[in-house]
């Protein structure tokens, strides 16, 4: 005959506990942290198709960040091309009067002005990269520092050659121009400030009182290549807008792209919360009937079934 113990009487109530405690604080768990599990092991099959939807939202947020850099960089970039073409549509206008007066008066504070205004844009710097110096960004474009050093120097030296446009990738596959050189936008009208700088600098110099027949000459030939040169820099500010709708339009794909994977990783991870809620009260409904008749049991004994 097998022995019978009082000690083995409570034995299946402190399983019950057990078995409750456990599904309480799994309820708990999941109504804080909203998840199904707190690892890859908790989603079975599931795990690798997690993986790799986190690794492709991981992807497509490195080119979200590279579409709001691409963004900032542009609208500065925009500026600085405003500010380029207003100095040179200035200096345009300024030299048609002196023409119209026939007086060389102030035509060296113009120069000098339309020169710094410039060279500042082209210069324009983000985070210490040089927005128009394309691939070559760790250095200014515009390497002269006064109007005398740029009639002094080739053109060629006064500004950065060669350089070509920065490529950023927004999508996968495709990659965006980050914007216009500063050898493409201002060569043209540097050369008329140099030209020009040139004269007043030499022997037919300097604009001064009445022009001579030669100075009217001159400006009347830069008003021609100031013209065109005021044109080349709009037409890089148009492209420049151009290329920020393709990385607003690229951005926006993302956006949804991005939505639709959380979406789907959400269905694997993320629990229903109505569901957990009722499990919690259950798990504790549970544990506090089991932990009830754990405390009625553990004080009886086979004396008192034998009484």
């Amino acid at each position: 005959m097998s022995r019978i113990s009082s000690a083995m009487i409570p034995m299946s109530s402190m399983s019950d506990i057990a078995k409750a405690q456990m599904e309480l604080v799994e309820a708990a768990r999941q109504s804080s942290a909203q998840t199904r599990a707190n690892d890859l092991k908790g989603y079975g099959r599931e795990a690798q198709t997690l993986v790799s939807a986190e690794r492709m939202v991981s992807r497509l947020k490195g080119f979200e960040g590279v579409s709001r850099e691409l963004t900032t960089r542009m609208q500065i970039q925009d500026v600085a091309l405003g500010r380029a073409a207003e100095a040179a549509n200035k200096l345009k206008q300024e030299l048609f009067q002196n023409l119209g007066l026939e007086s060389g008066e102030g035509v060296r504070s113009q120069l000098e002005e339309a020169f710094a205004v410039m060279k500042d844009a082209m210069n324009t710097n983000l985070g210490g990269r040089y927005l128009f110096g394309g691939v070559m960004n760790d250095r200014p474009p515009v390497v002269v520092n006064s109007l005398d050093d740029l009639a002094a120097t080739n053109l060629t030296d006064a500004i950065e050659q060669g350089a070509e446009a920065q490529q950023m990738r927004v999508e996968e596959g495709r990659n965006i121009s980050a914007g216009v050189v500063a050898d493409d936008v201002i060569s043209q009208a540097m050369a008329s400030i140099k030209r020009l700088t040139e004269m007043d600098n030499g022997p037919d110099g300097p604009f001064n009182g009445d022009l001579t027949d030669v100075q009217k000459a001159a400006i009347q030939d830069e008003l021609t290549s100031l013209n065109a040169a005021f044109n080349n820099i709009l037409s890089a500010q148009a492209e420049n807008g151009r290329l920020a709708k393709d990385v607003d339009s690229a951005s926006t794909r993302l956006t949804s792209r991005l939505n639709a994977m959380d979406e789907a990783i959400g269905g694997i991870v993320n629990v229903d919360l109505a569901e957990v809620a009722v499990r919690l009260n259950q798990a504790q409904f549970a544990y506090n009937a089991s932990s009830s008749v754990f405390n009625v049991l553990r004080g009886l004994s086979l004396l008192n079934v034998l009484d």
